[in-house]
Order: structure tokens, then C-alpha cells, then sequence
């Protein structure tokens, strides 16, 4: 795989990748915080595709990319992963001990050993959520991690909560 970095004086950076079918995905990263994509298939001059995105944009689609949301696991992998962790998606429900508290407040890990490691609280997502400032409100998904056991304890200990 092929990638290249060129300054653009006065716009932002320009990012090349190399595909494996011979084409080439570019992005531009302006000054502005915008950000282009242009997808230029095998011995084609012009980008067949481009794609115009706002920050907030990207970084949606970069969360996407990076497995954020969802990431898929080789079937060799799973069998380790199954074994010692586990990611679970928790509701909270109006009358969870949790509601309105600080993730530090609510001593998750210290309690269960679980740790929260994502909020999705309507369209946004906190990635590492900072315990000491970040409250969780009725109606969030949590994205907890830990062993089995330890999602049990979160589960058991957060009381009105589903997965």
C-alpha cells in the first residue's frame, strides 16, 4: 500500500492512497476544516467520484472507517476475544442508579469492573467519555467493556437498564 503527504500552501494537506484494484482514493484536508474526497479509478485522468464533506462529516465517517461503530473480527480472533472481553450496549432507563450521575459519581469499574467506554446520546457519540465530567442521562447507550462477569455486575448494578 502506497501513501503520499503533500502540503498545499494556502489550502490544507493532501492525503493519496494507493488502492489495491489499481485506482487511488485522495483526500484534501482545507484549511477550513472541509474535506474532499476523490476516488480516480485505473488509467482514468478525472476522479469518477468526489465527495464533499464538513467536518463533522468526517468525523463520522471516520469513526465508521475505524471500527468505532462497527467493526468486523476475523473468525480466528473472535474465539480469543469471546473468551476475555466483551463490548455490551446498555440502555438507560429512567430509574437507573446511574441517571444524572458522573461516571466517577457512579464508581463503575471500582463497583463492577466494567468500564464505559462510549456514549451514544442521540445522534452524537462521546468516544472515552471523561468520568470526572460526563453525566449519563436517562435514554443514553452506554458501550461497556469487560468480561463477561464484569458486564453482568454493570448490568446488576445499574439497575433499570437494558441490553
Amino acid at each position: 500500500m502506497q501513501f503520499r503527504e503533500t502540503d498545499l500552501p494556502g489550502v490544507g494537506k493532501r492525503y493519496t492512497l494507493q488502492l489495491e484494484d489499481g485506482g487511488e482514493l485522495t483526500l484534501i484536508i482545507h484549511n477550513t476544516g472541509r474535506r474532499e474526497l476523490y476516488i480516480i479509478e485505473e488509467d482514468e485522468e478525472e476522479p469518477t467520484c468526489v465527495i464533499s464533506l464538513t467536518e463533522d462529516e468526517a468525523k463520522e465517517l471516520g469513526f465508521l472507517l475505524a471500527g468505532t461503530t462497527y467493526s468486523p473480527v476475523a473468525p480466528e480472533k473472535m474465539e480469543v476475544i469471546m473468551k476475555e472481553m466483551v463490548m455490551e450496549w446498555v440502555k438507560v432507563g429512567e430509574g437507573s442508579k446511574l441517571v444524572n450521575r458522573t461516571i466517577a459519581e457512579s464508581q463503575i469499574r471500582k463497583k463492577t469492573g466494567a468500564s464505559v467506554v462510549a456514549i451514544i446520546r442521540g445522534q452524537d457519540m462521546l468516544v472515552n467519555p471523561d468520568p470526572q465530567t460526563t453525566s449519563i442521562l436517562k435514554g443514553d447507550i452506554l458501550v461497556v467493556a469487560g468480561t463477561r462477569s464484569q458486564i453482568k455486575n454493570f448490568l446488576d448494578y445499574c439497575g433499570d437498564c437494558s441490553t
